[in-house]
């Protein structure tokens, strides 16, 4: 009998499957099994396999001693008030020379020098009584020594007392001080006049900056009579000159010439007047609009750009009552006769000022103060003098301490220097 065979398909794909699982798992059962027992070998054989690595460290080369602080056996006390117990010393004199007695002696006065010498003729004896009771032994302790430690009061009143103008003179061109009293001024000024090129000779074949010679030799003959304050002429500076921004205030007088200047210069003049400085313009003139006058407001225009703005001077301001008191501008040139270039007499019942930052750094007169201090006293008749020019020369004593003592100003910042170095 045949036997027929059916082949069912699928069937040896799926046997070969079924084989291929049973055969990794076998080979994966091997594979744990043999990965176990590996393991467990350390454990099983108590074998420390972090005992077999042994680090050898080299000795230490030296040996570095710390010596450790001492246990207290109290307890420490940090802070403790020292406990003060006043004592009152006296000197004590021994039973021996207590228990002496006065006792007369007597010696000769001819040792030349001494204090018994001077109470008889040498030869001549002299008695003189030794008394214990009334021996001076010693300073009284509670009474006649006195602490020589100052406090911070004396120190700082010794510090005034060293600080001496006068000891400022080589390093500075002037040391103003005003006191209490507000006509008490001392110290010094180095005083100087402000040279410029002009466009011609002015009165008297004079030079335009110096039109009127005797002007500040009157100012500091003056100021020597009336104040303590010792002004110097030092003559003339230019405006390109490097001593500049180290003088405290410049006086600069005019009449008919007109100044000229370079670009230069008037870089060093704003330089000057916004570092500390005081430009005093006197126009002998006195005539706004006059050249000298005109031109002088142009330089200060070139060298302070839009801050140049003249401003009238109040009559209540400071300038009128620093040293002497005005209840304005004195009478200068423009009010006591007209001048003979201009017949018509124009008056000026203000001056004109500068202010950077609520200082002044120009003062402008256009009353011609100068011909006041230096033409005045000498006019003959025909020009209506000899005239009086006191309160012109107070106003010129006014105008040095205001621009020495105010604030800002070069002086001012000299002191300023110093205080910050003691």
């Amino acid at each position: 009998m045949t036997q027929n065979s059916y082949n069912i398909p699928g069937l040896e794909l799926s046997g070969f499957i079924a084989k291929s699982i049973y055969s990794v798992r076998k080979q994966l059962l091997w594979f744990i099994g043999i990965s176990m027992l590996i393991h467990m070998i350390p454990i099983i054989s108590n074998l420390q396999i972090s005992t077999d690595v042994v680090e050898k460290k080299r000795p230490p080369t030296s040996v570095k001693f710390i010596q450790r602080a001492p246990r207290l056996q109290k307890t420490l006390e940090l802070q403790k008030t020292p406990k003060i117990v006043e004592r009152n010393i006296q000197r004590k004199m021994s039973p021996q020379r207590m228990s002496m007695m006065p006792r007369t002696m007597t010696t000769a006065s001819s040792h030349g020098g001494t204090a018994l010498g001077s109470l008889a003729r040498p030869g001549e004896f002299v008695d003189r009584t030794f008394s214990p009771q009334q021996q001076f032994y010693g300073p009284n302790i509670s009474t006649d020594v006195v602490n020589t430690r100052a406090g911070s009061k004396s120190t700082s009143g010794l510090k005034d007392d060293l600080i001496d103008y006068s000891n400022f003179k080589d390093r500075f061109a002037g040391w103003v001080e005003q006191g209490k009293n507000k006509k008490d001024i001392s110290g010094y000024l180095e005083f100087y006049q402000l040279q410029y090129r002009g466009s011609k000779m002015d009165e008297n074949n004079e030079p335009g900056w110096n039109v009127v010679p005797q002007a500040l030799p009157a100012v500091v003959e003056y100021a020597q009579a009336k104040t303590k304050l010792e002004i110097t002429l030092k003559g003339a500076i230019r405006l390109d000159s490097k001593d500049l921004m180290s003088v405290p205030m410049l006086y600069m007088m005019g009449s008919e010439t007109e100044p000229l200047y370079t670009a230069q210069e008037v870089k060093n003049l704003e330089k000057y007047l916004r570092g500390g400085g005081f430009l005093f313009i006197d126009d002998g003139y006195a005539a706004r609009w006059g050249s000298f006058n005109q031109k002088c407001r142009k330089m200060i225009e070139d060298a302070l750009g839009y801050d140049a703005e003249f401003e009238r001077i109040a009559n209540n301001h400071w300038i009128y009552h620093c040293w002497e008191d005005f209840a304005g501008p004195p009478p200068g040139e423009d009010e006591i006769r007209p001048n003979p270039n201009h017949p018509v007499k124009e008056r000026y019942r203000y001056l004109e000022g500068i202010f950077l930052n609520g200082r002044l750094v120009v003062l402008l007169s256009s009353k011609g103060y100068c011909k006041a201090w230096g033409a005045w006293p000498r006019n003959p008749a025909s020009l209506g003098g000899p005239q009086d020019n006191t309160r012109q020369l107070q106003f010129a004593i006014n105008v040095v301490v205001f621009a020495c003592t105010q604030k800002g100003g070069i002086i001012d910042q000299n002191k300023q220097k110093l205080a910050a170095q003691q």
